[in-house]
């Protein structure tokens, strides 16, 4: 049952988390401006100004976004409260997100995504979002299992926000946060993400669509290259799962974690001398495999460069989403695997192949398959005849992901 006051903060969680949404849609846009010259008027998508600004610039600009995570995050670390992640937030009541520390450091996280960093901007309002509502609960007397949903609906509304995907993040609590789908928690988390779509696009943003071209069409055995295409992502995401599990660990409060970071993003900026793509969340690579406007090795050398700079990032102690980079991950690796089924098996389109690739690599790399799969038809509009390649797709990879692991023991 719904008494008033839960039905209050629910209301007030989509407010807030629609505010949030905006705020760092507008921050985020206005870096981007500010850092490679360009402005609304231009009529150009991030990815194409950093396209136009010389390689040189770059390297510049990430070494610079080095500095500015590298500082910001080892003082967050030594000055602030400790950070507390939103699922132990949810699992455990008692273990409160700091509000102003949680604020700043997810602040800090759209400033570097802004200035270059290869890491995602969608972590940042659900950290902010969610730690701004466990600030007003510890005024609020209420039992733990209703924070918890107030907690989880928050951090949902925030990425229904930022990515104007009410119905994606719905499930994304459901499925990830709460893993519940009683009618309780549906009408809370339906209520609270259409409420913060609604508070975002009224405040200036818009009905934004984040993909905004044709549909790619389906023809040839796009059947058959689904299943299989799920096989290839699911070994994919072992993979770079693995990779991540090997990185070193640093002390974060160390202040030679600042050196850490300019070093490891100038690596980054030094390789978008010649995959400018790679910088950002990975929307610009995406816009170019989707579209299908690179070859089959340019897709390659992306993900290879996409790859290595996220670990780099990692490694540098920055902070970021992994939505939108592990869809440039699945993308440029899918594209360049239905170039070789063309000439080996029958011709598909490359265009449809990199969005069902980006569809299973976020669906298994971030453990939310059925989220992933409305999530990226609301980012793109496109018909929901593309579930049907997506299903056979993803019900492959995670049978394929799960041999895999248990075969190698990872």
């Amino acid at each position: 049952m719904f008494d008033k006051r839960l039905l209050g903060l629910i209301i007030v969680v989509g407010v807030v988390a629609g505010l949030i949404g905006a705020f760092y849609t507008h921050l985020l846009h206005y870096i981007q401006h500010f850092m490679y010259h360009y402005s609304d008027s231009d009529h150009l998508s991030f990815g194409q100004a950093v396209a136009r600004v010389s390689p040189e610039y770059r390297v510049m600009a990430l070494a610079l976004c080095g500095l500015v995570g590298g500082i910001g995050w080892v003082l967050i670390h030594r000055y602030g409260e400790p950070l507390v992640d939103i699922k132990k937030a949810i699992q455990d009541t008692t273990k409160e997100m700091p509000p102003l520390t949680t604020f700043l450091h997810a602040t800090l996280q759209i400033i570097t995504v802004g200035m270059g960093s290869p890491l995602g901007r969608e972590v940042a309002p659900r950290e902010a979002s969610a730690g701004i509502m466990t600030g007003l609960l510890r005024h609020v007397d209420m039992k733990s299992e209703d924070k918890a949903l107030i907690i989880a609906c928050a951090a949902g509304a925030g990425l229904a926000a930022v990515y104007n995907s009410p119905l994606s993040a719905t499930i994304f609590i459901l499925e990830t946060l709460i893993v519940t789908w009683n009618v309780r928690s549906m009408g809370a988390a339906l209520l609270s993400c259409g409420l913060a779509t609604l508070v975002v696009r009224q405040a200036g943003v818009g009905d934004t669509i984040q993909y905004t071209m044709a549909q790619p069409p389906l023809y040839g055995s796009y059947q058959e290259f689904a299943i299989v295409l799920g096989a290839v992502i699911a070994i994919g995401v072992v993979l770079f799962d693995k990779t991540q599990s090997m990185l070193p660990k640093f002390d974060r409060k160390s202040p030679k974690m600042m050196v850490i970071s300019i070093i490891a993003f100038t690596i980054i900026g030094a390789m978008a001398m010649y995959f400018p793509e790679i910088l950002g969340n990975g929307k610009a690579g995406n816009q170019v495999t989707f579209t299908d406007s690179v070859t089959w090795d340019y897709a390659l050398g992306l993900m290879g460069a996409k790859w290595i700079a996220v670990l780099l990032a990692l490694v540098a102690g920055a902070y970021g989403g992994r939505i939108t980079p592990s869809m440039m991950l699945g993308s440029t690796l899918s594209l360049a695997f239905a170039a070789l089924w063309s000439i080996m098996v029958s011709p598909v389109s490359l265009g449809f192949a990199a969005f069902l690739g980006a569809v299973i690599f976020l669906g298994l790399a971030q453990k939310m398959p059925i989220t992933s799969c409305v999530f990226m038809l609301e980012l793109s509009r496109f018909s929901v005849e593309m579930l049907f390649p997506i299903t056979l797709a993803m019900g492959s990879a995670l049978i394929v992901q799960q041999i895999v692991k248990a075969r190698f023991s990872l």
